[in-house]
């Protein structure tokens, strides 16, 4: 009964929080502009994380971010933009480099990106299913995340902040 109490009032918060616009990249991947690239559920995704966390004994729903919010869209647009399909970004930037510029103080960050399935649904299958990306959606530091798409690049950043 805990957990589906937990489960709603998180889907509702981030139901909340999705009404923030996302901000994606200027020159070198750093957030700047706003973006209106692929629409993204950000609640439902965020439910989802949760969900997934939750499973693996993570109780605790994570929060959004719009400064991980932006950070993970400047990546996501940079991304389609060059359709350079990796963790570095254009402009050499990284994930501290692109949350920093987001104004997010990390203590922790972590980020998954994925390319070309046909859905969400597939992206979170995909990450479960690797080692590295399942470590980093239930990684217990994680307290926030962001998430973004567009041309089928999807990033995930999650944190903690200090």
């Amino acid at each position: 009964m805990k957990i589906r109490t937990l489960a709603l009032v998180a889907t509702i918060g981030l139901a909340l929080a999705a009404c923030s616009p996302t901000v994606s990249r200027d020159t070198g991947g750093t957030p700047g502009r706003l973006s209106f690239g692929q629409s993204v559920d950000i609640a439902a995704v965020g439910a989802r994380v949760s969900a997934l966390r939750a499973q693996n004994g993570l109780v605790r729903p994570l929060g959004h971010s719009s400064a991980l919010q932006a950070a993970a869209q400047a990546h996501a647009d940079d991304m389609a933009r060059t359709g350079n399909f990796s963790h570095t970004g254009s402009g050499g930037s990284t994930i501290s480099t692109r949350a920093r510029a987001a104004s997010y103080n990390a203590c922790f960050i972590a980020e998954n990106i994925a390319n070309g399935q046909a859905s969400v649904a597939q992206v979170f299958s995909d990450w479960m299913g690797s080692s590295g990306h399942r470590r980093n959606i239930l990684a217990p530091q994680a307290t926030q995340y962001g998430f973004a798409s567009n041309g089928g690049y999807y990033v995930l950043v999650l944190g903690r902040s200090c």
